[in-house]
């Protein structure tokens, strides 16, 4: 009978080492005891390393094959970028989704969200957000069709854009003479920390500067006048504010600061020349002059909420609905010179605004 064969027909290892360890025991014991017996012992050990080598890296072999076809394709995502990064509600943005894979042309891209709908099959998609604020997950999976993928997952907040708020906006209680400069600030801010911009416009006069101060150059015809300027910030929320300015050549009616009081209700405080108040209340105004030559008469505006005025004095409701107000008053001697000045008010729905 012949040896038992292993893979390929030949003799298996172990056969071949104990074949080698047979003629070993079989050689003369006064060969062992030779000198040279070193080098039976030697060749014995040297040809079953052999054998035990060429085995083994036969089978390593096969293992780095194997190795290699499964990772030759699998794909890897790079990078998905979101344009824009600020989301208001019912915004739609652009999604972009950089994958990369070996030696595959052909991937798949499947795009999801938890809420809000999502359009796209490519390495695009367009989201559009829920009509609601809060924090959403958009994933994105793409696929090589050999059973190789990468996954994706952003999570992606939707709020509503804060729109800049002035701070102060300043009252000119004595006019400007024709021709002469006056500096106007008003400083806004962000409550999203957004860069603002700020533009202004006056019909009459020159305006010179930009940013949040400038200076007006009063035209040469008397009267009052209104430079207008509004703070912008790069999501689209603003704000806009007048700031009175009466041109005279006479000293006009020197106003004093305004007397505010809160009527049946104690949700009203002064802070950075701002007037809060809790929507719906009602405030009793007075203007007052310091200077001039009486009697006066009154003119008084409002662009939010409801304003009752007898003379120097006047009831204001304030609206219903957050945000701010300016009340304004125009005051004119006996000789016909008028000095004008505004309050400014802001509606808080929130009664913690006022602890």
């Amino acid at each position: 009978m012949g040896r038992r064969q292993g893979h390929h027909g030949r003799p298996s290892m172990q056969s071949e080492v104990r074949t080698l360890t047979d003629r070993f025991d079989r050689t003369p014991r006064r060969s062992q005891r030779h000198a040279g017996t070193g080098r039976h012992v030697m060749a014995a050990v040297v040809l079953c390393a052999g054998v035990l080598s060429a085995s083994t890296a036969a089978g390593c072999a096969q293992a780095d094959a194997n190795t290699q076809s499964g990772s030759i394709s699998a794909p890897v995502i790079q990078a998905v970028t979101v344009v824009p990064e600020r989301i208001q509600p019912g915004d739609t943005c652009q999604m972009a989704c950089e994958a990369t894979a070996g030696n595959v042309d052909i991937l798949t891209y499947s795009w999801t969200a938890s809420e809000g709908d999502i359009a796209g099959e490519g390495p695009n998609a367009l989201w559009t957000a829920p009509g609601t604020e809060g924090l959403f997950r958009v994933s994105v999976t793409v696929d090589d069709g050999n059973g190789g993928s990468d996954t994706q997952s952003l999570s992606l907040t939707v709020r509503y854009n804060a729109a800049p708020e002035f701070q102060f906006v300043p009252t000119y209680t004595e006019g400007v003479r024709p021709g002469a400069s006056v500096s106007i600030s008003c400083p806004a801010v962000d409550a999203d920390g957004d860069e603002i911009t700020y533009q202004w416009h006056a019909s009459y006069g020159e305006i010179r500067g930009e940013g949040e101060e400038v200076s007006w150059v009063a035209p040469r015809e008397l009267g009052s006048y209104v430079v207008t300027v509004r703070a912008r910030d790069a999501y689209g929320g603003e704000a806009t504010r007048d700031v009175l300015i009466t041109v005279t050549p006479s000293p006009t009616p020197r106003l004093g600061d305004f007397v505010v009081e809160a009527l049946g209700h104690n949700m009203l405080k002064q802070e950075l020349g701002v007037w809060d108040i809790y929507i719906g209340e009602s405030c009793h105004i007075e203007c007052v002059v310091a200077e001039g030559d009486g009697p006066f008469s009154y003119a008084w505006t409002v662009d939010e909420g409801v304003l009752t005025a007898d003379g120097a004095v006047a009831t204001w409701q304030a609206p219903e609905t957050r945000g701010p107000a300016t009340i304004a008053v125009a005051v004119t001697d006996a000789l016909g010179n008028t000095n004008s000045a505004q309050l400014l008010m802001y509606a808080e729905d929130c009664t913690c605004a006022f602890n």
